[in-house]
C-alpha cells in the first residue's frame, strides 16, 4: 500500500551532524519540510534550556504533504 492511501502526510526524522548531512540535502531537495516542533532528542522534543547529546538519537524531524501525484514508498 502506498503512503498517499494511508496519509496525507509523510514525515522521517535526520541526524543533525555532518555525518547526515547528504541526507539532509536529499530531504530538502524531495520537499521535505522541518515539522516545526524543534528538534527531538530520542525519547521526547528538547525545551529551552536542556542541554542534549549530539548522537544519532538527536533527529529533526522533517514532513512532505502527498497528493496522487506525489508518492513515496512507506
Amino acid at each position: 500500500m502506498a503512503a498517499c492511501e494511508r496519509s496525507s502526510v509523510v514525515g522521517i526524522g535526520v541526524g543533525l551532524f555532518a555525518d547526515y548531512g547528504a541526507a539532509q540535502v536529499l530531504y530538502a531537495r524531495r520537499g521535505y519540510i522541518p515539522d516545526g516542533k524543534g528538534v527531538y532528542t530520542g525519547d521526547r522534543y528538547a525545551h529551552y534550556g536542556d542541554t542534549v547529546t549530539i548522537d544519532d538519537n538527536l533527529v529533526l524531524y522533517l514532513t512532505k504533504k502527498l497528493d496522487a501525484h506525489n508518492e513515496e514508498e512507506g
